[in-house]
């Protein structure tokens, strides 16, 4: 059942490919910034993503871990109880449209514009760094940068996402 009441932020840091996930040290300081002013709710899964989300739940107040932890039934039902979905250009966008939730989604090497913006999602809700020539340079995000730097995750301020909620 998609939940009327909404409360809480949920964050998905992760994705498949680098060039689709914000460095870890930026998501860190993001939740460590909104979980000031409201509960955040992890999400994930792998051995290796629910064990930086613990260490992440067990520095932060305010904060729980549901990575590895919820059926999909049970994930889909707690995306749908809250106000807000951060996440990379990655399944849980998607997960947060099929519920009706509103997702601010963070775009790296892709771009929204080959097609993948989460079904009824706002562009307003979408963070990336517009002046980089080089975007998108990978419809999947499965390139190495070319570059090196990985310019388009490492310049996007947290701040910029903190603002959209």
């Amino acid at each position: 059942t998609i939940s009327k009441e909404k409360s809480g932020i949920g964050l998905a840091p992760f994705a498949e490919h680098q060039g689709k996930m914000l460095p870890l040290e930026k998501s860190f300081e993001l939740s460590k910034l909104l979980a000031k002013k409201q509960k955040i709710y992890f999400f994930g899964g792998g051995k290796s993503e629910v064990e930086i989300l613990d260490n992440w739940v067990n520095q932060i107040p305010n904060t729980e871990n549901f990575a590895g932890k919820l059926s999909l039934k049970q994930e889909l039902q707690k995306i749908s109880e809250l106000e807000t979905m951060i996440s990379m250009d990655s399944a849980n966008m998607h997960l947060a449209s099929l519920v009706g939730t509103r997702c601010v989604s963070v775009w790296g090497s892709t771009h929204p514009f080959a097609g993948f913006l989460g079904y009824g999602q706002c562009e307003n809700d979408i963070v990336q760094v517009k002046d980089l020539t080089c975007r998108p340079c990978s419809v999947f995000g499965d390139k190495e940068c070319y570059r090196g730097d990985w310019a388009c995750l490492e310049e996007i301020d947290i701040h910029k996402i903190n603002s959209k909620i």
